[in-house]
């Protein structure tokens, strides 16, 4: 149901911006913690792209290997499904979904699938990468250019900025911790 709810939403604000960029609700930290099943600090050990059962869409899978389950529950392995990717001649860039590269680190937050795979919750909004600067990690957002996050009001929402990895992590157990609470 909060699925069906965010879609509708996302469809109504989509209808009142001009075409020519990839236009999402944005989500809170908070938000997609608490539309999340888990958390994963994870390694990209391989992906696979192939066209839907019905050969109109081109979908990839990210095999994730877990090195710190940071909130929820998830196994050591993770399968993550999302649009996009290339298989033969044929290259798919769905805007806005998540990408994946062997061997980059990665922090996902993951909605469980029926199928056993899980998919990024708000797209990339739930995705950074991970890298070493100046002696620090960091967790990067992967939304690229070209890609505008609003309110359900329509009102443009500043883009998320980088930030130190172990600070984001003590910040999801936060939201975490919280909406469980909640919950009970």
């Amino acid at each position: 149901m909060k699925r069906f709810v965010w879609l509708a939403v996302f469809a109504l604000v989509l209808a009142s911006i001009p075409a020519g960029a990839s236009t999402f609700v944005a989500m809170t930290r908070g938000e997609l913690a608490a539309q999340s099943n888990a958390v994963v600090e994870g390694e990209v050990l391989k992906i696979n792209s192939f066209w839907s059962p019905n050969g109109s869409l081109i979908v990839t899978e990210a095999m994730v290997q877990v090195t710190d389950r940071i909130a929820g529950e998830a196994p050591s392995v993770v399968i993550v499904k999302t649009f996009g990717g290339q298989v033969g001649g044929y290259n798919v860039e769905a805007h806005g979904f998540p990408t994946f590269g062997v061997g980059e680190r990665v922090v996902l937050f993951l909605q469980n699938q029926a199928d056993g795979t899980a998919e990024v919750t708000g797209y990339r909004q739930g995705q950074y990468r991970v890298v070493r600067q100046a002696g620090v990690e960091m967790a990067i957002p992967t939304l690229e250019a070209g890609v505008n996050l609003v309110r359900p009001d329509g009102a443009t929402v500043a883009r998320p900025k980088a930030q130190r990895l172990d600070a984001l992590k003590a910040s999801v157990r936060a939201d975490f911790e919280r909406t469980s609470r909640m919950a009970n």
